[in-house]
C-alpha cells in the first residue's frame, strides 16, 4: 500500500494507491472516493497543523487500515486509554458509543476504532489539543450525520463526530443520536468515569443491523 498526499490549489489530497483488493471494502467504509490514481480524500489546504496531518497518514495509514479490516489485531483499550489521559482536564464534553461503549462495560465485541462525540463548539479547543496525533482532519460535513467529523490515531483509529442529526433516531433511536445523547449513563473503566449510551440502544442498533451474535452477546450481559 501507498500512500501520499499533495496539495492542488486550495485543497490537499489524502491519497492510497497500490493496494491490494482487500482493501477495498475498507476504504469504501471509510468514504474514500475512487478515481484513476486510487482512493482519496481531499480537505482545504489551509487546514492548521495540516504537515504533521499529512505526517500522521503517510505513517499510519497502513496499519490503521489493516486494523479497521481486522488484519491485525486493535488494540482499543490502548486508544482510549490514550484519549482519556489527553482530554482530563480539558472541559470538553464527550461521550462514547458504538462497540466501545459496550465494551467499557465489560461485554467483548471485538471493536475496530474508538467512536467518540462531541459538541461542535469544541472543534477548535479539540483540534489544537489533539494536534498532533489527527489522521483525517476534523471539518465540517456539510450535512452529513454529524455536523463535524475526523480521525484521530492513538494506537487505534478514533473517530471524532460532533452535533448528530435528529434523523439518525428515524424511526427508532440510535445509540449516536440526540436521544442517546440526552439519556446517557456514567460507568467507571479504568479509573475512569465515562459516558455512554443505554445498552439498550446498542442492542437495538445491532438488531436492525442483523448483527445477531452481537445482540446474543450484550442480551446474555
Amino acid at each position: 500500500m501507498k500512500l501520499i498526499t499533495e496539495i492542488q490549489e486550495d485543497k490537499v489530497y489524502f491519497r492510497i494507491q497500490e493496494y491490494d483488493s482487500k482493501y477495498k471494502p475498507v476504504l469504501e467504509m471509510c468514504f474514500y472516493q475512487e478515481d484513476e490514481k486510487g482512493y482519496y480524500k481531499s480537505y482545504p489546504s489551509n487546514y492548521p497543523h495540516l504537515e504533521t496531518i499529512r505526517s500522521n497518514f503517510e505513517m499510519l495509514g497502513e496499519l490503521m487500515f489493516n486494523q479497521l479490516g481486522y488484519f491485525v489485531s486493535v488494540p482499543w483499550e490502548k486508544g482510549l486509554l490514550a484519549f482519556l489521559e489527553k482530554i482530563q482536564g480539558s472541559g470538553i464534553n464527550w461521550w462514547l458509543t458504538g462497540s466501545c461503549a459496550v465494551c467499557a462495560r465489560g461485554i467483548s465485541l471485538n471493536p475496530h476504532d474508538v467512536d467518540i462525540m462531541v459538541d461542535s463548539k469544541d472543534i477548535p479547543q479539540i483540534i489544537e489539543l489533539f494536534s498532533d496525533v489527527i489522521f483525517e482532519p476534523i471539518v465540517d460535513t456539510q450535512g452529513w450525520v454529524t455536523k463535524d467529523f475526523g480521525v484521530l490515531f492513538m494506537d487505534c483509529r478514533i473517530d471524532i463526530a460532533s452535533d448528530p442529526a435528529a434523523f439518525i433516531d428515524e424511526p427508532e433511536p440510535a445509540d449516536c443520536g440526540p436521544y442517546a445523547k440526552e439519556h446517557l449513563e456514567t460507568i467507571e473503566w479504568h479509573g475512569y468515569s465515562i459516558q455512554v449510551p443505554p445498552l439498550s440502544l446498542s442492542i437495538a442498533v445491532n438488531r436492525r443491523r442483523g448483527r445477531w451474535e452481537r445482540v446474543k452477546i450484550m442480551e446474555e450481559a
